[in-house]
């Protein structure tokens, strides 16, 4: 894909490209995002007598996914011999280490913003529907200073279906959004919107007697019959992870395939935020079925006047994107230099 100069109305003209390789190195990112990955190793193992750095990261990245730590050393030695230069350090990229098939039990956590509205609540319920069903899903309220009528509705439904649905749930930060509800409840002219998502997060931790004395006042307040309690396994609530950069970014996880809600969830970010930053340094394989999507989403968000930066991601994902124009779409920080 090339992008040409503007138009005079301010569009720009795409001309799209087949992503053919046309070097060993193309050639292996795409074969890798194919699952493909024995092939890709065949061929970048053969290129690295070219001395062509990008392939020599896109192997050590392979090994990294797949947990071959001792593989990952050996060209570690060949590295230091063949470069004379310090050769990357040993660190697991994902969870499982198995780059031909979906993380399965791997822990999406998920950062809620300061304001809880709808755009927020529809990133949470993208985030829980990516996770491979038996993944524990971390959601942080840490941060949340405010919720709207429209956001606490739609948070008490996603909590309630990702209840029923059995979803392991870890949850931090939890006081700060209960004390919040607490406070709005107090209000003369309360919106049953808050009472009900506070009753939710009773519900949600196991606590009962608190579901119970709120239940009542929720009965006498608004005069309708409250939720009932049921029985289930109650989230897990955790201490909240270290404060980091607030940047507000999209942490993906896993592989970015079509038919996992990583594109839909990374869809619902752009179409929220006006500056766009996706964190991929946990993504093991971009599938090459769903780069036109991603194209998609992209080209929509360029077109939008949006910038857009992919940060973290391996060196297989680099090549690929770069194969696809994606490097002219979007600034792309990978995690290797090269």
């Amino acid at each position: 894909m090339t992008l040409g100069t503007n138009l005079p109305g301010g569009g720009i003209v795409v001309e799209e490209s087949s992503g053919a390789p046309e070097s060993p190195v193309d050639e292996a990112a795409i074969l890798y995002a194919s699952n493909q990955p024995d092939m890709a190793e065949s061929l970048l193992r053969t290129h690295l007598a070219t001395g062509d750095l990008r392939a020599w990261h896109m192997l050590f990245d392979l090994y990294a996914i797949q947990n071959r730590e001792k593989e990952f050393e050996q060209l570690a030695l060949d590295y230091a011999r063949r470069f004379e230069s310090s050769p990357p350090v040993w660190k697991k990229i994902g969870g499982n280490g198995a780059s031909s098939k979906p993380q399965q039990a791997q822990a999406a956590s998920l950062e809620l913003p300061g304001l809880l509205n709808k755009s927020t609540v529809a990133t949470l319920r993208d985030g829980i529907a990516a996770a491979a069903r038996n993944a524990v899903v971390r959601i942080d309220f840490s941060r949340i200073e405010m919720a709207d009528e429209a956001g606490a509705d739609e948070c008490a439904q996603v909590l309630s279906s990702a209840r029923k649905a059995r979803r392991k749930l870890q949850v931090s930060g939890v006081d700060r959004l209960i004390a919040l509800l607490q406070d709005l409840n107090r209000a003369t002219h309360s919106r049953a919107a808050h009472w009900l998502l506070l009753l939710e997060l009773y519900q949600t931790l196991g606590q009962q007697e608190l579901f119970d004395d709120l239940a009542v006042d929720y009965a006498v307040r608004f005069e309708v019959s409250p939720p009932s309690w049921s029985e289930v396994q109650a989230a897990e609530v955790v201490q909240a992870q270290p404060a980091e950069p607030e940047d507000d970014s999209l942490r993906l996880t896993g592989e970015i395939a079509p038919d996992n809600g990583a594109l839909k969830q990374f869809s619902s970010y752009a179409a929220s935020h006006s500056t766009i930053l996706v964190d991929l340094s946990q993504v093991t394989r971009v599938d090459y079925s769903s780069v036109g999507q991603l194209l998609g989403v992209l080209m929509e968000s360029l077109g939008s006047g949006k910038s857009v930066t992919l940060r973290g991601h391996n060196a297989l994902i680099h090549e690929l994107f770069r194969v696809m124009g994606i490097d002219q779409l979007a600034q792309l920080i990978p995690h290797h230099p090269c």
